[in-house]
């Protein structure tokens, strides 16, 4: 092993694998495969080191590259770093190939090799079928592997199953041959480009398909590059059988954004055939896996025509698609070195996929969107001291699975949303298909990117992020006046390292209509401003820092011209405050919003309320500004409940209005203000949300916020709770969604342990749903910590054998707990736990709580 991370020596690097897999007895929950990996010698050495995991080697050799064979001499494993060390008689000096047969068990946890289990949608018959999830260390579950993604080779894949069985890999399938008088096939795939071992996959099942072909990219029809014979790229969306009509505008969006990325990066897409899956049981919301994406069934399928589909489900399938297309370029094609660089991938993935929703969907508004879900939930994880840089520091497999987190996909997100506005997105991306073109099919690292970004710009890109990058945290920019007509901009460190640093701080500031760079690179600044002009830092919110005005003439003076502020503008400017002032600083600032209500803001309005039940959650109940709070939502939704009513009962009307492009996000203001309406129990909200559940009249669209309404009211009937359970039993999935979500809302006590015992009935991949819920929920979080206490090795028996899924819960049910002795209790609770797979996870909730908790003090 290596120094430092747990690596694999790099003395023999591998060039190609020949991997076989025998399928043909999955009902047994078991496979058995053969691989060939041949190896480059760069230092000589009789062991061989692979990375191995519940799987049973059978026998190992090597034939040498004059064709002589070596025998294996003694084999010895590493559990704890999952690391299986070959020696062999001889030593190696010249290249080889190293022959394994195994066998191994079919998984059940939605990791390495699995299965899924799932009713067949017209027979009610159950149905399995058999996918793979490898990211981050899972490849080594289903062959021997160098399970780094440094180590790429070039793959063959076969694949013998029962013929009746549709059977998937990366490549298109090169040919097939029938067995057992056609019981049996055997499926041999086209070699793949180099790629890593987390990229390559496989998927059997009984499965239907659609199919469409992109209208420019194009790619050589006889799989060799150069060749005068092209086609354009097919591509198919696969799913369990009857459902595949649903992938209908997944399969829309993908060919769209496929030829968008290959005009925009230059390069075309790397493999003649894109094939997105459908698979029933997944933790996830999708994966990159080269040129075979896998996906959660909400993050794919449209249960209904696009007509009457809820603009949020629309929304999810559109990014989910472009984010993970966006990776066969970024991630796959060039591939970070080392996991200390996720970021590098999600980071790029999240930014690049909203880009290329927005240019696709411009009516809905996405870069608003992505300053409420990306942006801002990054800056709220990264003012943590548990938060971690986007370039960390990666030792092992445990550590790796909790990289997949807020600050690798918003952070990076957002560093990278902040350097493309400050230099123009034009001439970055020019610098991003620069960088891809270099390190096509190899392996890549930031300082990479950043140096092909400043070459096309022609400027010092690295020496600025290099902060922002490498360090947590990031800075607090004070605004204050020196004297009239000057202002003086400082920056103080929310970075939370060792050291204090000064950051390069691109203002962006807004100046009445027009705008103006500016570059802070000191710890301080003097401006000059007109003051008959609107001054607002920041005024996009592209920069990844707080600001706050302290003095109270410039924030009223943005107060009282919110119009003349973007929506993302607004967004920042509540954030900030929300941040870095009192609760009744916040609350004056939310007044002046009534005064321009606009329902194609939904937005801003997300945020405000957002911010309103935040307060909710921290504020004493019998305090004055709780009841202030609840005041101000009342007034806020009043002049809006009679237009929301009218959406509640035709919500069709409105979605299907072609002539109003942006009535998506007028459909999900209304969607809020029901909400917002329910939970400050709004007589008449609710009684015609009682009306719609007891009719069963109310749309699809919108039955979630009915049934989010009734049960969140104090008097919720055991009758009620148990009529949407009974309809739980047989929704969608997507509606399976929505109804665990509404269930985690109930405040009647005496429906507590009904709801705790859901967690054992629903999926594993869906206990996040109800655990988010009921951890945003004031009147069961407490009851939650207490079944959590009592319950916890039966919790963990039933979710921790995968740790994304155990890692949310537990993140999603603790993160809202207020009180000092409670945290306390929290942290000696799980000090006795093996809580390996979400420690950092841990730490960052229990510092949560602790902030929560100095907040709700000093605003009583």
């Amino acid at each position: 092993m290596s120094d430092g991370n747990q690596t694999l020596p790099d003395h023999f690097r591998p060039l190609h694998y020949s991997i076989e897999l025998d399928c043909s007895k999955l009902q047994d929950d078991s496979f058995s495969g053969s691989v060939s990996i041949t190896f480059q010698v760069n230092q000589k050495s009789n062991k061989v080191f692979l990375n191995i995991k519940d799987l049973k080697v059978l026998d190992a050799n090597i034939v040498a590259k004059n064709g002589s064979s070596i025998a294996l001499s003694s084999q010895t494993y590493d559990g704890t770093t999952d690391v299986a060390i070959l020696t062999f008689a001889e030593e190696l000096a010249q290249d080889f190939t190293l022959n394994i047969a195994y066998e191994g068990a079919i998984q059940t946890n939605m990791t390495g090799f699995y299965k899924s289990e799932y009713l067949d949608p017209e027979t009610g018959e159950k149905k399995v079928m058999h996918s793979s999830q490898f990211e981050a260390t899972d490849a080594r579950k289903a062959f021997p592997c160098l399970d780094e993604p440094a180590h790429k080779a070039t793959f063959d894949v076969t694949i013998t199953a029962a013929s009746h069985l549709t059977v998937l890999s990366n490549m298109p399938l090169k040919s097939s041959t029938s067995l057992e008088n056609g019981a049996k096939t055997v499926h041999t795939f086209r070699r793949s480009p180099k790629m890593s071992t987390y990229l390559v996959a496989w998927a059997l099942g009984e499965y239907d398909y659609i199919e469409k072909h992109t209208e420019k990219c194009i790619y050589p029809c006889d799989g060799k590059e150069g060749s005068q014979q092209v086609q354009k790229l097919p591509v198919r969306v696969y799913t369990a059988k009857g459902k595949s009509h649903q992938g209908q505008f997944a399969l829309d969006v993908a060919c769209r954004v496929i030829d968008y990325y290959s005009d925009l990066f230059g390069i075309p897409y790397p493999i003649p055939k894109l094939d997105l899956l459908c698979v029933e049981a997944y933790s996830h919301n999708a994966m990159e896996n080269f040129s075979l994406i896998t996906f959660r069934p909400t993050a794919l399928l449209l249960e209904g025509p696009v007509e009457a589909s809820s603009p949020l489900s629309l929304q999810k399938i559109a990014y989910v698609v472009c984010h993970e297309i966006a990776h066969q370029w970024f991630g796959n094609l060039v591939t970070m070195k080392w996991w200390d660089e996720l970021w590098l991938n999600e980071g790029f993935a999240t930014w690049i996929g909203y880009y290329a929703v927005n240019w696709m969907f411009p009516e809905w508004d996405v870069p608003s969107l992505v300053m409420w879900k990306s942006h801002e939930v990054a800056l709220e994880l990264d003012s943590l001291k548990e938060s971690h840089p986007v370039k960390v520091s990666v030792k092992n497999a445990k550590d790796i699975d909790q990289l997949f987190d807020t600050i690798s996909y918003l952070k990076g997100c957002s560093l990278l949303e902040m350097i493309s506005e400050f230099l123009g997105s034009a001439y970055f991306i020019r610098g991003v298909a620069l960088y891809l073109k270099r390190n096509a099919f190899s392996n890549a690292t930031m300082d990479d990117l950043l140096d092909s970004a400043g070459e096309v710009c022609k400027i010092d890109v690295r020496s600025r992020l290099n902060n922002w990058i490498l360090r947590t945290g990031y800075p607090l920019l004070v605004v204050d006046e020196e004297s009239t007509g000057r202002l003086k901009l400082s920056q103080e460190g929310i970075s939370l390292g060792v050291d204090p640093c000064t950051w390069w701080i691109p203002l962006m500031s807004s100046k009445g209509s027009s705008g103006e760079k500016l570059e802070l690179s000191e710890n301080s600044l003097s401006l000059e401003y007109p003051t008959d002009e609107l001054v607002h830092l920041n005024a996009n919110g592209f920069g990844f820092y707080r600001v706050e005005y302290r003095s109270a003439s410039l924030l009223s003076k943005i107060c009282a011209n919110l119009e003349k502020l973007s929506s993302r503008g607004k967004i920042a400017l509540v954030s900030d405050v929300q941040t870095t002032a009192s609760a009744a600083v916040l609350l004056d600032v939310l007044g002046y919003f009534t005064k321009i209500q606009d329902p194609y803001d939904y937005y801003v309005w997300a945020v405000v309320f957002e911010s309103c039940s935040r307060l909710l959650l921290l504020l004493d109940t019998s305090s004055n500004l709780y009841g202030k709070v609840k005041s101000f939502i009342k007034l806020a939704i009043e002049p809006q409940v009679s237009d929301a009513l009218s959406f509640l009962r035709d919500p069709d009307s409105l979605l299907m209005s072609y002539a109003d492009k942006r009535r998506a996000l007028k459909a999900q203001f209304y969607e809020q203000i029901l909400l917002m309406a329910g939970e400050v129990c709004h007589e008449q909200v609710v009684e015609q949300c009682v009306s719609h559940f007891r009719s069963k009249k109310s749309s699809p669209v919108t039955r979630q916020i009915v049934m989010s309404v009734v049960l969140s009211q104090p008097e919720t009937s055991l009758e009620t709770f148990d009529a949407v359970v009974e309809e739980l039993k047989t929704a969608t999935l997507a509606h399976k969604e929505g109804l665990l979500a509404a269930l985690g809302k109930v405040r009647n006590p005496l429906l507590f342990a009904k709801t705790f015992d859901l967690i054992f009935q629903v999926q594993t991949m869906d206990v996040q749903f109800l655990a988010e819920a009921m951890g945003k929920n004031a009147d069961i979080r407490c009851a939650l910590w207490s079944f959590i206490k009592s319950s916890y090795e039966k919790i963990h028996a039933r979710i921790g054998s995968n740790p994304t899924v155990l890692e949310r819960f537990v993140r999603f049910s603790l993160s809202n707990m207020i009180g000092s002795s409670l945290k306390l209790e929290i942290e000696q609770f799980f000090a006795d736990k093996d809580v390996s797979n979400y420690d950092r996870a841990l730490k960052q909730t229990l510092e949560k709580i602790g902030k929560s908790t100095q907040y709700a003090e000093a605003n009583v």
